[in-house]
């Protein structure tokens, strides 16, 4: 683990949130390592939001990314990103203003999922207007049952409409798992195989109607290891993986998943105590507004100074700790605390600070946080 703490965090305000551009850097290498190769990437860019960190991914050789908002991937796009997929369902004025992207930066290939025979036809009519293209991926639903079309009949003829449309390209298939989180290597790898063999089931009949099935854009970040380890007998569709807290990486990835073995913790909050009126608690400056309220109260993040904390009470800019340790402290003492979640712990601050050999260096702005209204 590297060292987190700044060498003066005197004019630091807190709450904020500390990344380390080295630890990244070790972390897309490591991806890399485990997908195989860049090619097989497809890095969801919710973790970090950040054009900064974007660039690094493409210094990589890591060209193809996944987004969930429209915002995400305009900021792709004008990071110059040449494939961006925004794996959610577009509707209503949504799909306007993604023809409008379509348009504005020619130079990325964009895509979207689909479900419903109602939002393809709207697609369609919308890029049809605007003679544009569109390549779009059949969300198939793995069990999650939150968005996506089950494995079947209905699914293949919404792909024999997409393959058919003078506007739209096929992409292939969507297969998210985002309910396979089992700590247990041996179970998540039980959990995909079963739910990976209706679909290449489904893969071969599309197949045998003579149409292509280019892609399978497969899982999070727990099942990562799994499907990187998979290799299709028919070279004709590709696998690509889209974790995405890999890149930063937090508390309890880090805790539960051992087998994404070289990526670690690249994000740490900086806080401090302001407030001690109780022999065993302490109050610091860690509300909900600074990180994640996912997971559930009392899960929420890891003191690295204090391995025995215990988060008692959490508002929207406060947090209460217990600790052996709490005499020991004192009002304005600078404590470290990793993320447990830190996707949506991102999303809660305009700008990182980038420390290098503990100095802050830069502030790196949070352009994706913002939606597009």
């Amino acid at each position: 683990m590297i060292d987190f703490q700044l060498r003066d965090p005197s004019r630091v305000l807190s709450p904020s949130l500390l990344v380390y551009p080295q630890q990244i850097r070790t972390n897309i290498a490591q991806s890399i390592r485990i997908a195989g190769s860049a090619a097989r990437l497809r890095p969801h860019v919710k973790t970090h939001k950040t054009p900064e960190i974007v660039k690094m991914v493409l210094e990589a050789g890591i060209t193809k990314h996944k987004c969930a908002t429209l915002s995400e991937a305009q900021m792709l796009a004008a990071a110059g990103v040449p494939d961006v997929l925004i794996a959610y369902p577009q509707v209503g004025p949504a799909i306007e203003r993604l023809a409008q992207l379509v348009s504005l930066y020619p130079d990325t290939r964009f895509a979207t999922i689909v479900d419903d025979g109602e939002m393809l036809e709207q697609l369609s009519t919308e890029f049809a207007s605007k003679r544009l293209s569109l390549k779009v991926f059949i969300d198939i639903d793995t069990g999650m049952h939150r968005t996506g079309i089950p494995v079947g009949a209905a699914a293949i003829e919404l792909y024999q409409k997409i393959c058919a449309s003078q506007v739209l390209e096929v992409g292939g298939l969507h297969v998210y798992d985002g309910q396979n989180h089992q700590p247990d290597l041996k179970e998540r790898q039980s959990a995909v195989h079963s739910l990976l063999q209706p679909v290449l089931g489904m893969v071969a009949e599309i197949k045998g109607l003579n149409l292509p099935v280019p892609t399978l854009v497969c899982g999070g970040t727990p099942t990562f290891p799994v499907f990187a380890d998979i290799e299709l007998p028919d070279r004709e569709t590709s696998v690509e993986c889209s974790p995405g807290t890999c890149v930063l990486s937090d508390y309890n990835y880090g805790r539960d998943y051992p087998d994404l073995s070289g990526i670690g913790n690249a994000a740490v909050l900086i806080t401090r105590v302001i407030s001690r009126q109780h022999h065993d608690r302490v109050t610091v400056d860690l509300g909900y507004k600074a990180v994640a309220s996912d997971p559930p109260a009392g899960r929420r993040c890891h003191f690295l100074n204090l391995p025995d904390a215990k988060e008692v009470q959490h508002s929207e800019e406060h947090l209460v700790i217990e600790t052996s340790a709490a005499e020991e402290l004192n009002v304005g003492d600078v404590l470290y605390a990793l993320p447990a979640h830190v996707c949506p712990t991102v999303a809660l601050h305009s700008h990182l600070l980038v420390v290098e050999h503990g100095e802050i260096v830069d502030r790196w702005k949070v352009v994706a946080r913002d939606r597009l209204q």
